[in-house]
């Protein structure tokens, strides 16, 4: 009996807790607000800097580093293709040629296990 008589004041407590809920004072909320106004990112301007051609450029290709890398490659390639040394030509005509049939990209290890 006295169990029962425990088990209605809980419960008698649970709705007096229920029927007024404890609103947080004002001043909590102010504070609560200001940390997550805190917290916030911040905005970001997206518009392209005024910089010119060059700048937007550079921008695009990930900075200036990068766009003088692609220029070097750029050019050396120019000039490769103008130019043709004479030992690219040796591996254009491997290629491009009825020789690479002949040539074999995967050799077994036969050789490599021949006892002499």
């Amino acid at each position: 009996m006295k169990g029962s008589k425990q088990m209605d004041d809980l419960d008698d407590l649970f709705a007096s807790a229920k029927a007024a809920p404890v609103q947080p004072s004002n001043a909590l909320m102010a504070r609560v607000l200001a940390d997550a106004l805190r917290e916030q990112p911040k905005a970001v301007d997206l518009r392209p800097a005024r910089g010119g051609f060059w700048a937007g450029l550079a921008d695009a290709f990930g900075g200036g580093g990068v766009l003088a890398g692609m220029g070097s490659v750029a050019a050396l390639g120019m000039l490769v293709g103008f130019v043709q040394p004479a030992a690219l030509t040796s591996v254009s005509d491997l290629w491009a040629g009825d020789t690479l049939a002949s040539v074999d990209m995967m050799p077994g290890i036969d050789a490599l296990l021949a006892e002499e």
